[in-house]
């Protein structure tokens, strides 16, 4: 799903399709909060590794691109 405020997450059908396997399960709330915590892992090294694709692309690339100075 694309990072967009205004989307209504139900309206991607794999997520309906998780909420009713999950509702399903015996202890359906510690499974929700399971699927919930590595939802949020996963969103934090998603941002992790953009911040640091980021920081590359500012930092190291204008070093990689400067042209080598003759002697």
């Amino acid at each position: 799903m694309p990072n967009d405020n205004n989307q209504n997450m139900f309206n991607n059908p794999l997520v309906s399709l998780l909420l009713m396997v999950a509702a399903s399960v015996p202890d359906p709330q510690g499974k929700l909060n399971s699927l919930g915590q590595a939802i949020n892992s996963m969103r934090d090294a998603v941002n992790s590794i953009n911040a640091g694709l980021e920081t590359f692309h500012t930092q190291v690339m204008p070093m990689i691109m400067r042209q080598p100075e003759k002697k």
